[in-house]
C-alpha cells in the first residue's frame, strides 16, 4: 500500500471533481480537497451546523456528501447531509462553492430496545441521464432509465452542459413515471429551470443503510443489525439481525451494497428480492501474525472500474521467495486498491489413482480431477481447460497417451475432469501432463 492520499482523519470519498478525493477534517472542521499524492488543494469550511465528533465515514452520491458521526456522551449516532455552496443556479450562475452546508440529518438516539453503534453506513443512489435534450420551461423530461424512480422522489439535475446554462444545477419533484418510455412528470413554477443536453447527469438518492453493531434488545450484544431507513422520511422500512453486519466500512455503488466484515468484502445486489449475499472476497485484512484483523475505516465502490478502494493505516505484505510476511502501519490514512474482477491465480490436478506399478497396463485409465482458483481462492466458473500430454526430453521414445475428453468447461465448483488413457508404447516412458486454461 502506497503513501497515496496521506489523510489524517480516517474518512474519504470522491467528490463532484474527477480526480481528486475528499476527507472530513475534525480539526479543522472542513471537508479538504485532496490531489491522489496528499496535496491539499481545497478546504471548505462547514457551515449550519459543526463536526461534533471525528467523522466515522463520508460517502458523495453525486450531489450531496453524507457523514456518519458519534453523537456526544455516548447518546448514539447521527447522519448527516452535506452539499458544496454555493452552486451554480439559473439565478446565480457565477457563483464558486466556498463552504460544506450542512442540510438534514437524521439522529438515532440510544433506547430501551437498541444502542445506536455504527462505523459504517451506505446511501442507496442512483446515477441517471437525460436522454435527449430539454429545455427550460418544459414539465416533463425523459430519463435514460426509471427503474429506480418513483412519484415523490426528488431528481437533482445537472449540472448541465447546455450552451448558456453549463455548469447550473436545480431540483425537481416527480409526480409520475411512464415505465415503459421513461418520461417524468413535475410540478414546478415556470417549468425546468435550465436547459439540458442528453446524458447530462441526474441523481436520485432513495434509502440510508446503517450497520449496526448491536441487535434488538437494549445491550450491547455485538450481534449486528442492518437498518434500512425511508428517505426523506426517515421511517424504517426493514431490519435485517446478523453477525455478517457489524461492519467496520460500507459503500453503495450501481446497485450494490457492499461492506466490510473481518477479513471480507461482502456484497449484496438490491436487485435480488431475498437480499441474500451474493458474493464474498478475502481482502489482505490480516496481520503477519495470521490473526489480528486490519481496519479498514472507510470505503469507496468503483465497480464500474472493477475495484475497491480500502482506507486504511497499516498493510500486511509477504516476501514471495521466503514466504514471511511483515505489517506496517503508517503515520495517515492511505488507500489500498482491490479489484473485483477475478483472475485465474492457480490451477492443480490431482490424479486417481496417483499410485501404481510399472509397467503400467495399456487397458488402466487414469481420472484426473483439475481445480481452478482465482486470487481470493475461490473457485472460477466457465473457465475452458485445455489437456495435453507430451514425452519429457529425458524420457525414451514413446506416444503419450490421450484424454477422454481433451477439453473441458470447469463447473461451479472451479472443476474440470477427465481421462487418461496411456498409449500402448512398449519401453518406461516420463509423460508431462498439462492442464492449460485458454
Amino acid at each position: 500500500m502506497p503513501l497515496n492520499v496521506r489523510l489524517t482523519d480516517a474518512n474519504f470519498s470522491l467528490g463532484p471533481e474527477s480526480g481528486f478525493f475528499y476527507s472530513c477534517s475534525f480539526s479543522l472542521q472542513s471537508l479538504v480537497k485532496v490531489e491522489a499524492d496528499g496535496t491539499v488543494v481545497g478546504t471548505f469550511p462547514v457551515s449550519k451546523s459543526t463536526f461534533r465528533n471525528p467523522i466515522t465515514e463520508l460517502h458523495f452520491d453525486g450531489t450531496f456528501f453524507w457523514t456518519l458521526e458519534d453523537l456526544p456522551s455516548d447518546l448514539g449516532v447521527v447522519i448527516k447531509r452535506w452539499r458544496l455552496f454555493p452552486f451554480k443556479t439559473v439565478f446565480f450562475p457565477a457563483v464558486t462553492p466556498f463552504e460544506f452546508r450542512w442540510f438534514d440529518e437524521l439522529t438515532l438516539i440510544n433506547g430501551p430496545n437498541i444502542r445506536w453503534s455504527s462505523k459504517a453506513f451506505a446511501i442507496e443512489h442512483y446515477h441517471l441521464a437525460f436522454d435527449g435534450s430539454f429545455t427550460a420551461g418544459v414539465n416533463t423530461i425523459r430519463l435514460d432509465d426509471s427503474s429506480n424512480v418513483s412519484p415523490g422522489n426528488k431528481l437533482y439535475l445537472g449540472p448541465s452542459t447546455f450552451g448558456g446554462f453549463v455548469g447550473n444545477e436545480e431540483e425537481i419533484t416527480v409526480l409520475s413515471v411512464n415505465t415503459t418510455t421513461n418520461d417524468v412528470t413535475f410540478s414546478k413554477g415556470g417549468g425546468l429551470e435550465n436547459s439540458y443536453i442528453s446524458t447530462d447527469p441526474i441523481t436520485v438518492h432513495k434509502t440510508i443503510f446503517l450497520f449496526n453493531d448491536h441487535s434488538f434488545g437494549g445491550s450491547e450484544n455485538n450481534r449486528g443489525v442492518l437498518v434500512n431507513f425511508a428517505y426523506p422520511a426517515k421511517t424504517t422500512n426493514f431490519t435485517d439481525i446478523g453477525g455478517k453486519y457489524v461492519a467496520t466500512a460500507a459503500d453503495f455503488d450501481s446497485t450494490i451494497l457492499s461492506w466490510v466484515r473481518s477479513f471480507q468484502i461482502l456484497e449484496v445486489n438490491l436487485t435480488f428480492p431475498n437480499f441474500d449475499l451474493s458474493t464474498s472476497q478475502e481482502s489482505n485484512l490480516v496481520e503477519d501474525d495470521k490473526n489480528t484483523l486490519i481496519e479498514v475505516f472507510d470505503l469507496i465502490s468503483d465497480l464500474s472500474n472493477t475495484q475497491y478502494l480500502k482506507l486504511q493505516n497499516r498493510e500486511t505484505v509477504e516476501d514471495l521467495p521466503t514466504g514471511s510476511l511483515t505489517t506496517t502501519t503508517f503515520p495517515t490514512f492511505n488507500f489500498q486498491v482491490q479489484v473485483t474482477s477475478s483472475f485465474v491465480n492457480s490451477v492443480s490436478m490431482e490424479f486417481l489413482p496417483n499410485r501404481f506399478v510399472l509397467p503400467f497396463p495399456d487397458t488402466n485409465t487414469i481420472d484426473i480431477t483439475t481445480r481452478v482458483r482465482d486470487q481470493f481462492n475461490f473457485p472460477v466458473f466457465n473457465k475452458t481447460v485445455q489437456f495435453s500430454a507430451a514425452i519429457n526430453t529425458l524420457s525414451d521414445p514413446g506416444i503419450p497417451g490421450t484424454f477422454s475428453p481433451s477439453v473441458v468447461v470447469t463447473n461451479t465448483s472451479g472443476i474440470a475432469e477427465t481421462v487418461y488413457t496411456p498409449s500402448s508404447t512398449p519401453n518406461d516412458i516420463i509423460v508431462d501432463v498439462t492442464a492449460d486454461v485458454v
